[in-house]
Order: C-alpha cells, then sequence, then structure tokens
C-alpha cells in the first residue's frame, strides 16, 4: 500500500473516530439539557423524533455526496455542525432548542451518509472487509466510551461544557478530512433533476439483486429489532430488577461484543461461504433475543446478549461489505442514502409498538414476539431468495 494512501486512510479514520465520538457525545448532552430546560418527558421524546426525522430524506442527500467531492462535503458538514453544537450553549428556549436540533440532525444525516461512501473512494475493493470491520470498530468504541466520557465531563464542568468540548470534536474532524488527498471524481451531472437522480438510484436498487436483499434484510431487522433500543431498559430494571449501573453494564457488554464480533468479521467472512455466514449469523442473533426473554438471570442475560451481539457484528461486516461491492461509485451516495430513508419508517414504527406493546403485555413477551417474528421472516426470505449472491465468492478469495 503506497505512503499517500496510507495517509489518507489514517487521516479518514480520525475524521470518522471524531464525528462518531462527536454524536455520541450530543446525543448524550442533547438528553439531559432537554429534561432540564423542559422538565418533560414528552419534550424528550419530541428530541427523539426530531433526531430520526431528517433521515426520511437522506435520499436527498446521497444526490448531494453523488454531485461533489465527498471529502470537501464530510469537512463543510462536521465544521458547520460544530459551530451549531456551540450555539447550543446560548439558547435556553426549548422552541429554539429543537430547531437548531433539527438543523443538526439534517447535518448529522449527511455526516451518516457521506462518510460511509467516502470510505469507498479511501478503500480500494480488496479491503472493503477490512474497511468495515476498521469503521465498525471505531463506532462501537464511540458508544462504549462516550456514555462514560460524556458523563463525567457534565458532572464535573456542567452541560455546556460538553457543547464546547462537541463542537471543538467536530472541528477537529473537519480538519483532518481535509487533509485527505481523495482523487475520486463525480460522474454526476450536477443541472441532473433531483427526482431523475432519485429515480435512477431507485431503478438501480430494484435491478440489483444483492442490494435489493440488503435492504430487505434492514427493514425486516429495523421493524422486529428496532425497538431494543428503548426496550432494553425495561428489560433490566423492569423484568430483571436491576439497577441503572445494571443497565450501563449491560450496554458495555453490548458494546465490548459488537467491537469483538466487528474484529473477527473479516476473518471469519474469509473463511467461510458467504451464505453460511449470514444464515448462521442471522439466525443466532434473533435467537438471542427469544433467549433473553426466557431467561430470569442478569448475568445469563450478559451472555448471551455477548455472543449475540459477537455474531451480529461478524456477520454485518461482511453485509456492508457486499453492500459496497454490489453498488457502483458514483451511486452510492444515493443508494445508501434511500437505503436510510426506506428503513426509518419501519425502526420509528417499531420503537413506538414495542413500548406500547411491553407495557400491555410484558416486555420479555415483547422479545421473545420479536425474535420470533425476525426469525420466520428471515428463513421466509432466504427460501424466496436461496441465498444467489452474484458476489459470494469474492470474500472467500
Amino acid at each position: 500500500m503506497k505512503t499517500a494512501n496510507k495517509r489518507n486512510i489514517v487521516y479518514f479514520l480520525l475524521a470518522y473516530l471524531l464525528s462518531a465520538f462527536g454524536f455520541e457525545f450530543i446525543f448524550f448532552g442533547m438528553t439531559i439539557y432537554v429534561y432540564e430546560v423542559s422538565q418533560s418527558a414528552f419534550e424528550v421524546g419530541i428530541f427523539t423524533a426530531l433526531t430520526f426525522l431528517p433521515r426520511l430524506f437522506a435520499s436527498f442527500y446521497g444526490i448531494v455526496a453523488d454531485q461533489y467531492s465527498r471529502k470537501k462535503v464530510f469537512a463543510w458538514v462536521t465544521a458547520i455542525t460544530g459551530c451549531l453544537v456551540t450555539l447550543m450553549v446560548f439558547n435556553s428556549s426549548i422552541i429554539w432548542i429543537d430547531l437548531i436540533w433539527l438543523l443538526i440532525s439534517v447535518l448529522l444525516t449527511f455526516v451518516f451518509n457521506v462518510r460511509t461512501a467516502l470510505m469507498t473512494e479511501i478503500m480500494s475493493q480488496d479491503n472493503y472487509l477490512r474497511g468495515n470491520s476498521m469503521v465498525l470498530i471505531l463506532l462501537n468504541s464511540a458508544k462504549v466510551c462516550s456514555p462514560v466520557l460524556a458523563g463525567a465531563a457534565t458532572a464535573t464542568f456542567g452541560i455546556t461544557s460538553l457543547f464546547y468540548c462537541t463542537g471543538m470534536i467536530y472541528f477537529l474532524s473537519a480538519l483532518f478530512c481535509t487533509r485527505i488527498r481523495s482523487t475520486a471524481v463525480s460522474t454526476l451531472k450536477k443541472e441532473q433533476k433531483i427526482m431523475t437522480d432519485l429515480k435512477e438510484a431507485l431503478q438501480y436498487m430494484r435491478k440489483n439483486s444483492d442490494v435489493k436483499f440488503l435492504l430487505t434484510i434492514g427493514v425486516l431487522w429495523r421493524l422486529f429489532l428496532g425497538l431494543q433500543v428503548s426496550l432494553f431498559v425495561i428489560y433490566i430494571k423492569s423484568y430483571l430488577s436491576g439497577s441503572d449501573t445494571d443497565y450501563g453494564l449491560f450496554m458495555t457488554v453490548i458494546g465490548i461484543g459488537s467491537i469483538l464480533g466487528s474484529l473477527v468479521g473479516p476473518w471469519l467472512v474469509k473463511r467461510a461461504p458467504y451464505s453460511s455466514v449470514i444464515f448462521w449469523g442471522l439466525s443466532l442473533h434473533y435467537a438471542s433475543f427469544i433467549l433473553l426473554g426466557l431467561l430470569h438471570n442478569f448475568y445469563s442475560a450478559l451472555i448471551i446478549v455477548f455472543l449475540g451481539y459477537i455474531v451480529f457484528y461478524a456477520t454485518l461486516v461482511g453485509l456492508h461489505s457486499l453492500r459496497d461491492k454490489a453498488t457502483q461509485s458514483d451511486m452510492r451516495g444515493r443508494v445508501y442514502g434511500s437505503v436510510t430513508a426506506i428503513m426509518t419508517p419501519p425502526a420509528i414504527v417499531s420503537m413506538l409498538a414495542g413500548g406500547y406493546l411491553a407495557s400491555q403485555f410484558g416486555v420479555e413477551k415483547i422479545l421473545i414476539g420479536a425474535g420470533l417474528s425476525a426469525l420466520v421472516s428471515f428463513y421466509l426470505l432466504y427460501l424466496s431468495n436461496g441465498f444467489s449472491f452474484s458476489r459470494t465468492n469474492e470474500f472467500s478469495n
């Protein structure tokens, strides 16, 4: 690997890591800030909804990523995000807080889209497995470390210090991004109409069997298991009668399992038939939710969720690499954005329905039902598709 390319990879990974930490910091801080200002759980719910709302329009952000230099878009968006995060310190009106957060959420959706597409420019196709493994490790490391670091900063210096710190993190991310020397040139005409761009992306996804299959897996996962975000805290504190510390330990174990799975992923996918990795990986992950509902022991739950997320992220490395190989370069921004937009409504429905059903029937029954539904839908998809991937064997070379 050439020295210049190695330097590009280092700068990209630093920019990626900082943007991941930035999101985890600001999300943690905003949850506390909104509740402190409003003293209303309903306002916290609105804040969460505003976080997801811009993802419905991710396809449009993908068009921008395909029309312009992805490293420049990444740099500018992270820099503007840093400014808006810092501006949050000077607002105490919940209306202005929600408005600024909505703008930040739009920019963050840009970041999620463009940094994924940028990775495929910097990494050669032979290194997509390695690239996806590294970014998933960075992403999960941020999820594990951020709550502890953000909580310590808030307790020591106050909530406003967290906003200043997060703003600086985004500025540094933008700085590292400007150091990337990408030679990729957009082939998408800027005068092309937006709806034409979207239609082209949707047609591409419809005709590409690999992308279509991966999208279906993603939609089903979000629909049946998106509820875990809001149910895990209820599962630990209500069903298992655990404490805040127990919940923190539970989420930390998930993060560590995710990191280990991301490390193991490239090794596993290169040594096993890809269809087997998908079948057994997702089957075991879905089955882990059924076991969580059947068990009534905290330490057993820790073991199950730890193993379940190792398997899931090992599989996810391969799934993301297949996505990158299956999507041609000049379509990636639009395709990745469209995938995000399509997967957002099922995620919102899952979270809302999961909370309601858990209050009606019990969280353990909902986890069992969610795991069974995900498992059955996956097997039906498997039978209808037959795992006839055009690129399956590329990961075994």
